[in-house]
């Protein structure tokens, strides 16, 4: 990853800095119809992801937010990851950060599962999550393949 790009934590104070992102993300509604292509329902989308408990950020030296990845709680000890990065910041590293990081995080705020779920034609997300050692369970009927994570202690 380029050494000048930070991984931090993010919370509603970089509201706006996420909203500015993701006016820029292209192509918008590629990752299974996220983030939403509409102004309204990605600003909703944006603030479902903040009230999350766990959100990190990739900034660039400027400030800009790169990238943006979050944990969505679905039962006890598992959430869902989810992970985006502009198309400029690709192919550097970042969204590898960004998800090594979660998983540090998720496993010491004691989740045992982390699961993600990817378009089957969508190459750099499939070996994002092998690179982190996630594992396919299922593929979906309408190209969308389900990935988990066992952390340690599960």
């Amino acid at each position: 990853m380029d050494r000048d790009i930070r991984i931090r934590a993010v919370g509603r104070q970089q509201r706006d800095l996420l909203i500015e992102m993701y006016e820029r993300f292209e192509p918008l509604g590629a990752a299974l119809g996220l983030p939403p292509r509409g102004k309204e329902p990605r600003r909703e989308w944006i603030e479902v992801a903040l009230s999350q408990e766990m959100n990190l950020g990739a900034w660039s030296p400027a400030g800009a937010a790169v990238g943006h990845c979050f944990l969505v709680a679905d039962q006890e000890a598992s959430a869902e990851l989810a992970v985006f990065v502009r198309q400029e910041f690709r192919r550097r590293g970042v969204a590898t950060a960004l998800v090594k990081t979660m998983l540090e995080r998720g496993c010491t705020s004691g989740l045992r599962r982390i699961w993600a779920l990817t378009g089957s034609e969508n190459h750099a997300s499939l070996r994002l999550l092998d690179r982190c050692g996630f594992r396919p369970i299922s593929a979906g009927s309408c190209g969308a393949e389900e990935f988990e994570l066992h952390l340690p202690g599960a």
